[in-house]
């Protein structure tokens, strides 16, 4: 599975948006009456949906719709949010699309999607995972329902855990004392990292700081307020510090994009991705395929010992654009694909269903079973449209290499604040 860096929503996209008009009611999604015929078309985007999948909807959907017809077209995610543009405010939009989780809030809040918020309950209600619910809802109306998901684990070197005489860490505690043991034991392999952090991996610093009770901004009232100067959050981002400083001899003013090729050198002991980080570790082109039986992996572990920390989940959402003229239709398939049936198919297939009744299902490598346990506890991002602009600036990542590089934590995260509280309320 693949989690992609997504591309940036930014406020110019969601004014671009506005112009695609169209009411965001729902009333004939679902609607009971005469039945709609015709043809829609399903947008998904890169390699993540194998064909197999695609052809059990398409079966799936022309079975429940007689006369009717599904034609699917992949995109691609590079230049995604450029096409949805300019797709979902013409006369020929796609009926259903797919928007990573950070994008959708834009399309949502520019009105270019439809309003299912009368079919929330039928295509999983509680059922279906939180962080990924709150990506698909913008002023309490649901537009978005999720697709699937990938939340971040720790992938380590079974062969250096052992000789470190290191078990699985069961708390933060522990996990932050066996990255330290890790470089220490490890001190002859210059710049070895027994956790590698550098020193721009925001998401990384997200689970510490959650676990501890803080966040990153909350909206209080009509006006968001940044809370990573919040003691809670401080306590958290004193963590991510400490594993700065004492466990990894990762750049301190680098990102995570790379940290496969230090971990195929034998300068990693532990490090935390994504689930389809370990495709990219062990891949043939420049990976290490010969280190696979050495690497497993699990989910972060909570400040309580025996609990995980809130990841944050990734992944995708699915839509009904505002256009679509068989809004039905498109209707009838989105809860084909939020369905139990074709969730537990991608569940089969190591990926992350976007129903908690289904995370037990997954099956596949270890990576695939610690993100079913991480996706148990996730959080998202602050649900604004605007969030966006920030993911694509550095805020957050000027925020950490500034404390990597020995700056005082407190200070640096009311800087923070104050930046994303600007953009948040503009």
């Amino acid at each position: 599975m693949k989690i992609r860096a997504l591309a940036a929503v930014g406020l110019a996209t969601a004014l671009a948006l506005s112009a695609c008009g169209g009411g965001s009611d729902s009333d004939d999604a679902g609607s009971e009456g005469e039945a709609q015929t015709g043809t829609i078309r399903l947008w998904l985007n890169g390699e993540d949906t194998p064909q197999e999948l695609v052809d059990y909807a398409k079966a799936e959907f022309e079975k429940a719709n007689p006369g009717s017809t599904l034609e699917f077209e992949r995109q691609q995610w590079t230049g995604i949010v450029e096409k949805l543009t300019t797709s979902l405010s013409s006369s020929d939009s796609p009926d259903v699309v797919e928007l990573g989780n950070t994008q959708a809030q834009a399309f949502e809040a520019a009105g270019a999607l439809l309003d299912i918020t009368d079919q929330k309950e039928a295509l999983g209600g509680d059922d279906l995972v939180q962080s990924l619910v709150e990506s698909g809802t913008y002023d309490g109306k649901f537009y978005g329902v999720p697709y699937y998901g990938g939340a971040r684990v720790v992938f380590y070197r079974k062969d250096l855990m052992e000789k470190s005489k290191l078990e699985i860490p069961t708390s933060t505690e522990e996990f932050v004392a066996a990255g330290v043991k890790l470089k220490q034991d490890n001190a002859s392999e210059s710049d070895f990292s027994g956790i590698y952090y550098p020193g721009k991996y925001w998401y990384a610093a997200l689970p510490f700081i959650w676990d501890e009770g803080g966040d990153i901004a909350v909206k209080e009232g009509e006006s968001w307020v940044g809370k990573l100067s919040s003691p809670e959050s401080i306590a958290g981002l004193t963590t991510v510090k400490k594993i700065m400083d004492e466990a990894s001899g990762a750049p301190k003013d680098a990102d995570e994009a790379k940290d496969y090729l230090d971990f195929c050198k034998g300068k990693v002991g532990m490090l935390m991705g994504p689930g389809w980080k370990l495709g990219q570790i062990i891949n043939e082109e420049d990976g290490c395929p010969e280190l696979e039986k050495q690497i497993g992996a699990f989910a972060l572990p909570g400040k309580t010992a025996g609990s995980t920390a809130p990841a944050f989940l990734g992944g995708s959402n699915l839509a009904v654009s505002a256009k679509s003229e068989h809004p039905q239709l498109a209707t009838s398939l989105l809860k084909i694909l939020a369905g139990d049936g074709y969730q537990t198919k991608l569940a089969d297939l190591g990926l992350l269903p976007v129903k908690k009744t289904l995370l037990s299902e997954v099956s596949g490598d270890e990576a695939a079973v610690a993100q079913a346990k991480a996706a148990e506890n996730t959080r998202f991002t602050p649900a604004s449209e605007n969030w966006a602009g920030i993911e694509a600036g550095s805020v957050l990542p000027d925020m950490l290499v500034a404390i990597a590089q020995g700056k005082d934590v407190a200070a640096e995260a009311k800087t923070a604040d104050e930046a994303i509280a600007a953009a948040l309320n503009q």
